[in-house]
């Protein structure tokens, strides 16, 4: 049995946005990135290069090397630079793009100057939220809009009834 939403007509259609600038330049920020628990794979982060078209080496532990091409990177309309991350299923050892490396421990930070990565200092975030109000759920399924739609219309429905109930019950009792 084939399962197909009755909204959606033929294939979805792919916009890409390419700045009209052709000025090359390096990643501003790389990183490798590895998971804080458990297993996963680890990554590595290109952020504010220019153009799209770049290639990222990630050296594995075992010296093996991979080369990913950054074509299906990210545009940042904001800044008009790309995103991209890079993954491997091995540990990532050293992350090289554009003749900036990063390594497993440092950060290659905007300014050129590795930083080292301390353990002991961690960032903490704070989430404010505004409890008086509920959470917003955004489900584009069409079935459940239908749901509310018709749910909404037997409320209405419903008021409508009693309150011509009312009216007819004041009526019977003053004549």
């Amino acid at each position: 049995m084939k399962c197909a939403d009755p909204l959606t007509f033929g294939a979805p259609i792919r916009l890409t946005v390419n700045p009209k600038e052709t000025v090359n330049s390096p990643p501003a920020f790389l990183s490798v990135l590895s998971p804080i628990k458990g297993h996963g794979s680890d990554i590595c982060v290109a952020a504010g290069f220019f153009p799209q078209q770049k290639t990222m080496i990630l050296t594995s532990e075992d010296g093996n090397t991979v080369n990913q091409e950054t074509s299906n990177a990210v545009l940042s309309l904001s800044s008009k630079n790309y995103y991209y991350v890079g993954s491997s299923e091995k540990k990532i050892q050293e992350c090289v793009m554009d003749g900036k490396t990063a390594k497993a421990d440092k950060i290659d930070k905007p300014s050129g100057n590795p930083v080292e990565d301390n353990p002991k200092k961690t960032a903490t975030l704070e989430c404010h939220t505004n409890t008086t109000t509920p959470p917003s759920t955004n489900n584009d399924d069409p079935k459940t809009n239908s749901m509310t739609l018709l749910v909404i219309g037997l409320r209405i429905l419903l008021a409508k009834c009693v309150a011509v109930n009312v009216m007819l019950s004041i009526k019977a009792f003053l004549f």
